[in-house]
């Protein structure tokens, strides 16, 4: 395969990833409340745009079944209770244990005041800035990413050509340990991993991973909207 096919590849599975990490870096400068909204609202702008010019999705063989989307559907839905459960007890005790040691960084309680600024009575826009963002662009970019590049880059160099279900038991764990301290919730985000490079492996598609994906994150956003639990965001 020609070497420029392989750069296009690599560049369009990476790069909206790295952008959209890379719109965290902003928020380490001082800012004012809403400011983590607005680079949210951007980084989903832009990465949209991103996704759409490098298309991705020409570069991950494998079409799947249509009893994929039932399968992505059901497991983005147990994810979604594997993360949203721990924090959702009646029990504050076991609830401020959970944050304490399975959220990073471990031994400090986290602090979500500045969550609140994606609270709708605040600002609807930019929290339907977040929920879109959440669900529909960083969801498939992360699958692309982490699925569709790194799972295979990380079972041979000559990655482009390998099938899903050809991936090794060592890029499946470690794609899925990466995935996981991606994410704040450590613990939930390596039972998500896991889930969704499953998916991957067996369907030898992308499709089931991203629905189940993409739902997880828009009922999870659904729940911070109604349920005014902004620390999941």
């Amino acid at each position: 395969m020609p070497p420029t096919v392989n750069r296009r590849a690599t560049l369009a599975l990476t790069l909206p990833f790295f952008v959209w990490i890379g719109g965290i870096a902003l928020l380490f400068v001082p800012h004012s409340f809403d400011f983590p909204a607005w680079v949210y609202a951007g980084k989903t702008l832009l990465c949209a745009g991103l996704l759409l010019a490098l298309r991705p999705w020409r570069f991950v063989p494998g079409r799947g079944q249509r009893g994929d989307l039932l399968a992505g559907l059901l497991a983005g839905l147990a994810v979604y209770v594997l993360w949203a459960l721990p924090e959702s007890l009646p029990w504050p005790g076991a609830v401020e244990w959970y944050r304490r040691w399975l959220v990073l960084m471990p031994g400090a309680l986290p602090d979500y005041a500045a969550s609140r600024c994606y609270a709708w009575e605040n600002a609807p826009l930019l929290a339907l800035a977040r929920l879109a963002g959440s669900a529909f662009v960083i969801a498939p970019i992360e699958e692309w990413f982490f699925r569709g590049f790194l799972m295979r880059w990380l079972t041979q160099r000559d990655w482009q050509s390998l099938p899903l279900r050809a991936v090794s038991r060592n890029a499946f764990w470690t794609t899925a340990l990466v995935f996981a301290f991606e994410h704040d919730r450590a613990l939930a985000g390596l039972l998500a991993g896991m889930v969704y490079g499953a998916l991957a492996a067996k369907t030898d598609s992308l499709r089931a991973p991203i629905v189940a994906h993409v739902t997880t994150n828009l009922v999870l956003g659904l729940h911070a909207l109604l349920a005014g639990a902004y620390w999941f965001w």
